[in-house]
């Protein structure tokens, strides 16, 4: 009983002093694990790249486009156009919505130096969305691009064996067991 007496005192004063702490205005709330992840999980949110958070796939596609459009600077007006054609003629979208496309996957790009980095990343969101017949037209989308607009450089033969990989790693199924 004596042990159960001395347990009890031990609580009441630690909840006594945790009240008199926040009574003098000491937040001791950093202590709790699990606010701890929570406010961890949403400043990687908030202050993550949007471009490694895009779950549709249609927006992967043309963010992946137009990063190889602009694997060697700024996009000329030629390469814009061939752009919104593709869009149009591929991927089935309006005028319009080709236009938007465009224009929202370039802001989202910026220098587009994060994404050339890591294409697996922008795809790794939306991997699970993706159908083989998809994912095979990015990478044909984006050898279209190779092959019209751009010079062929190891940077941008490097970015899209990065993109055929990750689309082949979840697709490739022939490859074993």
């Amino acid at each position: 009983m004596h042990i159960i007496l001395g347990f009890l005192g031990v609580v009441v004063t630690i909840l006594v002093l945790l009240n008199r702490l926040s009574d003098a205005g000491i937040d001791i709330g950093w202590l709790n694990p699990f606010a701890w992840r929570r406010r961890r999980n949403w400043r990687k949110q908030y202050k993550g790249n949007p471009i490694f958070q895009l779950k549709q796939p249609l927006e992967v596609a043309c963010l992946l486009c137009t990063a190889m459009a602009k694997i060697d600077g700024e996009i000329s007006r030629e390469d814009k156009n061939r752009l919104l054609e593709l869009f149009q003629e591929q991927l089935g979208r309006d005028q319009k919505q080709a236009s938007d496309l465009l224009m929202s996957s370039s802001y989202l790009l910026g220098d587009g130096e994060e994404a050339l980095a890591k294409p697996e990343k922008i795809i790794e969101s939306a991997l699970d969305e993706f159908s083989e017949e998809q994912a095979k037209s990015v990478v044909s989308l984006l050898e279209s691009i190779l092959n019209n607009g751009i010079r062929s450089t190891d940077k941008a033969q490097t970015f899209l064996s990065k993109v055929n990989s990750t689309f082949a790693s979840k697709f490739d199924r022939n490859s074993g067991w």
